[in-house]
């Protein structure tokens, strides 16, 4: 029993992985993260801050782990450093929480989950940010909770599901020991209640609502299941491409404004094939359509992951370059500081594109591109919002990561982007999961087989958008919320610094 006793820290800390790691596909349970948290919480009762630190730091890395394990599909040495370095935020979440344990509980419900969401906001942006795997991405089922994003982004999700946790825990110590918050735990309970109520009277916002608003644009989403070896092997890139137009054709009945292809779904690089890029230019003008093409481009010694519109003239248009790099997937931070990092991880840097674009089509709907892993980044798509997109597109290849439910977790976090900026948000993907996504967050019919599979399956959907031109106030003004949280943790903390200083005087 001794030896349980030392080791039982450390056993709550793995249990609050498992759970939380439960809330994400492929089981997603969702309702876990509302008591995820809880086992680490106990955890850190009472723990030193070495303790605390190095019973956070492991749970963070088992449950990011367990979240994006199939970064290793690319890079297992590229996925550890990942892995851990992304732990690192909730070894500083439980020191907060370590730090705190000494005031009242009603104090804690409300800084430890602010101190969360700051933490949250610096991991999606440093090192150029890596905004996967949030406890808000948990609830991407719960309608009745999307309406927060037009407020608050993400951030507000994430923050009520820490605030759940710690009411969780309050009443869980209430109920073993016979004591505990009272008052404040009633309201606060009260208070998670109606978050929840709100969000169900929240009306959705449907096309035909919409329709006078905004051109009702008619799209052809292409997934063409192509996998890596076809892409990349020389003999197959004339195959890839016709069997993409020939998927193409199919939509045409349908008189679609855009046929949308995935990311680089254009093989290598399109110079080195002039008369197969003819033959898409081509294509374009006869059937007098829009295309949109995923394709490497190239100024002068730097590469670009890019997404081209050729118009129904056959001419390329505007070129849009991905300006946000998937962190030891497309560069490899320090690598002149650190040389070992590029053989850890031998892949060559893209370089990030640097202007916003947004695209137009003949109907006059504007619309802005998120290429991979860009439509796990709020601000890019907050940007294009309020540039004047009617509309958000992500093309991507997922197809390097087989079927782990890595394609669900990426579909659920593009549709917050939707639910922020109320826009909608359509996904072109190479393997899955390709479907539209509503202004209100709710995901709509994915391209499936006749088993109803979605991932590692071909097909065309055409979907059919209009938008409100309406800005949400998150679109408007940002992470107000957020910053909200960050000016009172420090106030928090500067109150409580001075009132220290004041009592040592005395």
């Amino acid at each position: 029993m001794r030896g349980y006793s030392r080791k039982r820290p450390f056993l709550l800390s793995c249990l609050a992985a498992a759970l939380l790691v439960s809330a994400f596909p492929h089981l997603h349970w969702h309702w876990l993260a509302w008591v995820g948290l809880v086992p680490l919480f106990w955890a850190l009762e009472g723990a030193s801050w070495r303790g605390a630190f190095w019973l956070s730091y492991s749970f963070g890395f088992l449950f990011y782990l367990g979240t994006i394990w199939w970064i290793g599909y690319v890079t297992v040495a590229g996925m550890l450093l990942l892995v851990s370095y992304l732990a690192l935020f909730y070894a500083l979440f439980g020191l907060f929480y370590r730090w705190t344990a000494g005031f009242a509980w009603w104090v804690r419900l409300l800084t430890v989950p602010a101190a969360y969401v700051v933490l949250e906001f610096v991991r999606d942006h440093a090192l150029t940010g890596f905004g996967w795997a949030g406890l808000g991405h948990t609830q991407a089922a719960v309608p009745s909770l999307l309406y927060l994003c037009g407020w608050t982004g993400v951030a507000g999700i994430a923050f009520l599901v820490v605030f759940g946790n710690m009411v969780a825990q309050g009443w869980l110590e209430y109920f073993r020991r016979r004591e505990g918050p009272g008052l404040p735990l009633i309201a606060a309970t009260v208070w998670l209640g109606l978050a929840f109520t709100i969000g169900a009277w929240q009306p959705g916002l449907s096309a035909a609502r919409l329709k006078a608003e905004r051109p009702l644009t008619t799209l052809a989403l292409v997934q063409p299941n192509v996998s890596l070896g076809e892409m990349w092997t020389a003999s197959s890139k004339p195959g890839v491409v016709h069997k993409l137009l020939e998927m193409s054709l199919s939509a045409l009945e349908a008189k679609p404004d855009l046929i949308i292809w995935p990311e680089t779904s254009f093989p290598h690089f399109y110079w080195d094939l002039p008369e197969l890029f003819d033959e898409v230019k081509a294509f374009a003008r006869e059937h007098r359509v829009s295309l949109l093409v995923g394709a490497v481009t190239r100024q002068g010694e730097s590469y670009y992951n890019s997404a081209l519109l050729i118009s129904p003239e056959g001419e390329v248009g505007p070129v849009y370059s991905k300006r946000h790099l998937v962190l030891f997937g497309e560069y490899v931070p320090f690598r002149k500081e650190f040389p070992f990092l590029a053989s850890l991880v031998p892949i060559d840097d893209f370089t990030p594109g640097g202007e916003d674009v947004i695209f137009s089509l003949p109907n006059g709907a504007h619309f802005s591109v998120l290429i991979c892993f860009e439509d796990t980044i709020a601000g890019l798509a907050r940007r294009d919002a309020a540039k004047g997109a009617d509309f958000l597109v992500n093309m991507t290849n997922d197809s390097w990561f087989r079927d782990s439910g890595q394609q669900r977790m990426h579909l659920e976090n593009a549709l917050f982007r939707a639910a922020e900026n109320g826009r909608p948000l359509v996904r072109s993907t190479n393997t899955g999961e390709s479907c539209a996504v509503a202004d209100d967050g709710r995901v709509g019919t994915c391209i499936a087989d006749a088993g109803g599979k979605r991932v590692l399956v071909e097909g065309v959907k055409v979907v059919r958008l209009a938008g409100s031109g309406k800005l949400s106030f998150y679109t408007k003004y940002g992470d107000v919320f957020t910053l909200l949280c960050c000016i009172g943790i420090l106030s928090f903390v500067i109150g409580w610094a001075w009132i220290s200083v004041r009592r040592r005087k005395k």
